[in-house]
């Protein structure tokens, strides 16, 4: 009886909670990142021989971006959705990839989207992939506002490259996790982690980033059940020919957090958001379109196969369903977009993104005219029509799985060239 009584006290106190939070106008947030899939390998864009049901229904249920763009490689990618600035303003210009690197983006020099939730009253987690810093000498992950963690470490505090899908290698709240793990695949932990967070975190407002491992190299097959005791990723023999597989491995996970978000009754108040921190890696040929073109991936590479990413946005009751929106996006959006959806305060940095959360509620809002994509010293401007390089090449935007067209002639175009030169010297001025 006294158990009955105390679950009678708890429920209105719940529901005065959720219709509280729905008035403050502070959603959940999922920012689910996946690594290493360009636009051409997903069914909702056109792509062909891959099965997601999970992203599919997101899609349907929300809303596409057809023009999101990303770097064309991971950490610089990471830094920029994580500040909502350039490369070249926070220091993440290359890819961490080299334990000897000590390159790190430094949270006294920027806050994170986390940070600035955080303040408003949010929890917040992270779990997958960090690589903006190496967290066994610079643990930044606190300083960036997440409450809680689940990440692979790319390598142990003896510099040893670790596993992240079979026998992971995990840092999970500040302890290194092996053994516990060993029998477990990585991407699953993961999972099980978000579900755990969401469940306790339910009735207040909440952020999960989720910068997932799939769909990134080694190419392995994956388990068909919970458990397995499967050779670490140094000694899978696997290929390309796995790729599609480990997506939809991905749409599978993603799909679990969906179903939970449903079953704890917070559809209507959870936005989740699905992006990619960079294009197909190369090895990967895709089938994409009515014509069914052979696509081969781009990562690393200054084109839209390598910047060119999905972009998909489903809220329940605020986004109309099976919308596209062809504006221009970037990374640098998200934290600016996040600010508005939680009337978060700014960052101390200067922010370069602009916010699409008008697009998302379908209010009327000016569309970007262009975006900025960099890796390591090469930076360009991106239109709809052109792309203008920090090298003064002017190209014109081909059409996906077409050959990327040659430079025009120096001569040619000149008003468009000075605008670009415009606009370049706006985001050095700004920093």
């Amino acid at each position: 009886m006294i158990g009955r009584k105390l679950s009678k006290r708890r429920k209105p106190e719940r529901l005065k909670k959720k219709i509280n939070r729905r008035l403050s106008g502070k959603p959940n947030i999922i920012l689910i990142f996946a690594d290493d899939l360009g636009i051409e390998a997903l069914n909702a864009y056109g792509g062909h021989g891959v099965e997601t049901p999970h992203l599919d229904k997101l899609a349907s249920k929300g809303m596409l971006f057809t023009h999101c763009f990303a770097n064309p490689a991971c950490s610089p990618s990471r830094a920029e959705i994580m500040t909502g600035t350039y490369p070249i303003s926070n220091g993440i210009q290359h890819v961490l990839s080299k334990w000897d690197d000590d390159t790190y983006l430094d949270p006294k020099k920027f806050n994170s989207f986390a940070n600035q939730l955080k303040n408003t009253g949010y929890a917040t987690a992270v779990a997958g992939k960090w690589n903006v810093s190496w967290l066994e000498r610079n643990d930044t992950v606190k300083a960036f506002g997440f409450d809680e963690h689940c990440l692979w470490q790319m390598y142990d505090r003896n510099g040893v490259k670790r596993s992240r899908f079979y026998q992971p290698h995990f840092r999970i709240n500040g302890a290194v996790e092996e053994e516990s793990i060993a029998d477990r695949f990585g991407p699953d932990v993961l999972a099980d982690f978000m579900i755990d967070f969401m469940k306790r975190k339910k009735d207040e407002p909440f952020l999960i980033y989720y910068p997932a491992l799939l769909v990134h190299t080694p190419y392995i097959r994956v388990p068909d059940g919970p458990k397995t005791n499967a050779l670490p990723d140094s000694k899978q023999k696997a290929g390309p020919e796995c790729f599609h597989e480990m997506v939809e491995y991905l749409d599978k996970n993603v799909g679990r957090l969906v179903d939970t978000v449903d079953e704890l009754g917070l559809s209507d108040n959870t936005v989740i958001l699905f992006c990619a921190d960079n294009g197909t890696h190369g090895p990967v040929t895709s089938v994409w379109g009515e014509n069914r073109t052979e696509i081969k991936g781009g990562k690393m590479t200054m084109t839209d196969r390598g910047s060119r990413v999905p972009l998909i946005a489903s809220w329940p009751g605020t986004i109309k369903p099976g919308t596209q929106c062809d504006d221009l996006v970037e990374l640098a959006d998200f934290l600016p977009t996040f600010l508005d959806m939680a009337s978060a305060p700014k960052p101390m940095q200067r922010v370069h993104g602009q916010s699409f959360f008008p697009q998302l509620v379908g209010k009327e809002a000016p569309s970007k005219d262009w975006v900025h994509i960099e890796y390591r010293k090469e930076r360009q401007i991106r239109t709809k029509e052109w792309i203008y390089t920090n090298k003064g090449k002017l190209i014109r935007v081909n059409e996906l799985g077409r050959p990327e067209n040659r430079p025009e002639k120096q001569g040619d175009h000149a008003d468009v060239r000075n605008e670009m030169k415009r606009i370049f010297s706006l985001i050095d001025e700004k920093g």
